[in-house]
């Protein structure tokens, strides 16, 4: 991901739980301890830090965890979501608190700067019939 998408998502999401996310995506499921070594790697980490961060991850959908070899000690998260899944997510919720507190004018927004990107308008209008056609 570029360091420009990075920072994107880090503003949604937390640098720390961006980079936990980057490195089960590019490693796949870790233990715990697996994942505080790896990120240890680029920065002071505690344990406890990773610890917490997964947990509030699993909270939120972001990661799910398994029970690989029988015990807890072999706890293993992953991402439970592709980084487009992440974006589309991020993305939903916010526009969902956006029209829920904003209504009208938070739909007209978002029109507004779909518009300007004749590439999304277009994305746009063929999600809008896919949509359409499944209501039918």
């Amino acid at each position: 991901m570029s360091p420009r998408k990075k920072a994107d998502l880090g503003k949604a999401l937390g640098t720390r739980q961006v980079s936990i996310l980057e490195y089960l995506w590019a490693h796949g499921p870790q233990s715990v301890s697996e994942l505080h070594r790896g990120l240890s790697v680029r920065e002071d980490l505690a344990y406890t830090t990773v610890f917490t961060e997964l947990s509030r991850m699993l909270k939120k959908g972001l990661v799910a965890k398994g029970n690989e070899g029988g015990s807890h000690l072999d706890m293993r998260y992953r991402a439970a979501l592709s980084r487009e899944g992440v974006v589309s997510s991020v993305v939903a919720q916010t526009l969902r608190g956006l029209i829920s507190a904003h209504g009208p004018a938070a739909v007209h927004g978002f029109v507004d700067a779909v518009a300007q990107d004749p590439s999304a308008l277009e994305e746009l209008r063929r999600l809008l019939n896919v949509r359409s056609r499944k209501k039918r």
